[in-house]
């Protein structure tokens, strides 16, 4: 059985002591990955003073086993100006370690643009030697703390409307990425950097890759399919969202998404509304989307920790948050007496 983790921001003591309190009624370790916001937390003054004193609280109220740290969401000006944004992560470090975190948990992007604007990389490798650069740079202040590279998927934005989004070529970290990605981290010898996959992101990747695939002419100049390049689609003819997690990730994201099948994905008359649904849905209740969990212990196994990312049902708040701890006693149960054999990454892969 994996360590199942819950998630609550560090500014709000209530989620804290909640997730701990349930936590420890059901006879796990306290084990929290801790959302921050920024200027609410790790970038002010005041909000890290906040942060300090909830974590102590925490700590004097319940045997905490370990927190992992998330970087704050990126900003929006910011990331469509400048490559990446290196200044949220060094602060979020050096809170990290302040409380002995044991690791801190970073998106995988780099020049970042808004909508339909048009592309800043010249190519994904440029962007992945700018990403791999800047986290060398971090991983050398991050001393024993490890940084958990995560998948972007489509950077949807509120409203989630179709319209309000960000693209950019290192989004969707598909299978043959990761395997890119850690031959550079090995390369340049960065033992606590390793990448880990969201799998909500990931069905928004599989779907945008599944319906370039049967509809290239349809979706040819949608910036949101926009990095998906020849070469990807030569690697695979079809993505499932767990297809992202193998056998050496010892983290993992979970909440449930809307997958579109093969009908969907090759259907022209595919309406924008479920396109912009499938690419756009996470954080849901295991349940409320149709991922196939069952199938997710035989790709992971029973090593690591695996993070319940779920937003409350209707009627819930981020405190009373009963989806994130029904989701978790779901997720226990496929793990729960899993013998399964982790089967061999796909062709390309």
């Amino acid at each position: 059985m994996p360590n199942l983790v819950l998630k609550a921001a560090v500014a709000d003591y209530g989620q804290l002591a909640a997730r701990a309190a349930y936590l420890v009624a059901q006879g796990r370790p306290v084990r929290l990955e801790l959302h921050t916001f920024g200027e609410r937390d790790v970038t002010s003054a005041a909000g890290l003073a906040l942060a300090r004193r909830n974590v102590a609280r925490l700590r004097d109220a319940f045997p905490v086993d370990g927190l992992i740290v998330h970087i704050p969401p990126q900003s929006v000006p910011l990331v469509t100006r400048v490559g990446f944004d290196a200044d949220q992560c060094r602060h979020t470090l050096a809170f990290a370690s302040e409380i002995g975190a044991e690791a801190v948990v970073l998106h995988r992007y780099f020049d970042m643009v808004f909508g339909q604007a048009p592309p800043r990389a010249r190519d994904r490798d440029e962007a992945a030697q700018g990403f791999e650069e800047a986290v060398r740079d971090l991983a050398h202040l991050a001393g024993g703390t490890r940084l958990l590279v995560e998948n972007v998927g489509h950077y949807s934005l509120l409203p989630r409307d179709g319209r309000s989004y960000m693209t950019g070529p290192l989004d969707h970290f598909f299978p043959w990425e990761i395997r890119r990605f850690r031959e550079a981290v090995a390369r340049h010898g960065l033992t606590g950097v390793e990448p880990f996959i969201d799998v909500a992101h990931a069905t928004l990747s599989a779907n945008l890759f599944n319906r370039r695939r049967a509809q290239p002419r349809l979706t040819d100049g949608d910036a949101r399919f926009g990095w998906i390049t020849t070469d990807d689609l030569d690697r695979a003819h079809w993505l499932e969202p767990f297809d992202f997690v193998d056998e050496r990730m010892s983290y993992l994201h979970v909440s449930d998404a809307i997958r579109l099948d093969e009908r969907a994905c090759a259907d022209p008359g595919l309406d924008a509304a479920t396109l912009v649904r499938a690419i756009s849905s996470e954080g849901l209740e295991l349940g409320a989307g149709n991922l196939p969990f069952a199938d997710l212990p035989a790709r992971f196994g029973t090593d690591g920790d695996v993070v319940l990312e779920v937003e409350p049902a209707a009627g819930e708040d981020h405190v009373t948050n009963g989806a994130q701890f029904r989701s978790l006693e779901a997720l226990s149960g496929h793990f729960v007496g899993c013998t399964c054999h982790r089967p061999a990454a796909g062709p390309g892969f």
